[in-house]
């Protein structure tokens, strides 16, 4: 009844995080910054930080409107309580690599081949992983053995790390040294300032055909 009266093509405020909606905040500039200066280093690990509806799974969303497909190889992850072994199958799946009763040892050099191949076709390969909060230290450390993959000196695989505020807290554990020294650049979302928020209702409304 409400979008027939405004003329509303949809919700201009659903719950689930659409990239259709992204809207340019200080603190999403900022991340979006982040991001594209870890692409242009090409290697490392990216660690974006915010609270539930901060904003980070649409801006990974964002982030995937930029990317050119021919130059980049996405796996994109959302993770949950996923044992190391689990997160090597699905990064193996991001790369079409049915790893489901291969070894561990076999896994890995199918990943490092698949890896070296998508590199042949002159393209990087880039993995994001979503709620990385929920990943066990295990599953974090074999992400940074993941990121030792390299050819002629050069990585075959990059990651952004994106989880809630505790997640900062959970890389500063002795045990995550060497991935936290992997870490090129950090950022925590902030809410939205109170100069943001008129721009950004009429953003959202116009969004789906509101006209004033």
């Amino acid at each position: 009844m409400y979008d027939d009266h405004y003329g509303l093509s949809g919700r201009p405020f659903q719950l689930t995080p659409d990239p259709a909606f992204w809207f340019d905040t200080a603190t999403h500039k900022k991340a979006m910054a982040y991001l594209g200066y870890g692409l242009s280093q090409g290697e490392g690990f990216i660690v974006i930080t915010g609270a539930p509806g901060a904003g980070k799974t649409t801006l990974v969303g964002h982030l995937m409107e930029t990317i050119d497909p021919e130059r980049l190889h996405v796996i994109k992850i959302v993770t949950t309580q996923v044992e190391a072994e689990d997160l090597l199958l699905m990064v193996a799946a991001g790369l079409n690599i049915d790893g489901t009763h291969l070894p561990k040892a076999q896994l890995l050099a199918a990943i490092e081949k698949q890896l070296h191949a998508v590199a042949r076709q002159g393209r990087r390969t880039l993995l994001i992983a979503d709620e990385a909060q929920a990943l066990p230290l295990e599953s974090l450390e074999e992400l940074r053995m993941l990121s030792n993959f390299q050819a002629g000196g050069y990585p075959l695989l990059q990651i952004f790390l994106l989880g809630q505020p505790e997640f900062r807290a959970r890389l500063s554990d002795p045990r995550l040294d060497q991935l936290r020294q992997r870490v090129i650049a950090m950022h925590a979302l902030d809410g939205m300032g109170a100069d943001e928020l008129e721009p950004y209702l009429i953003h959202r409304l116009s969004c789906v055909g509101w006209r004033g």
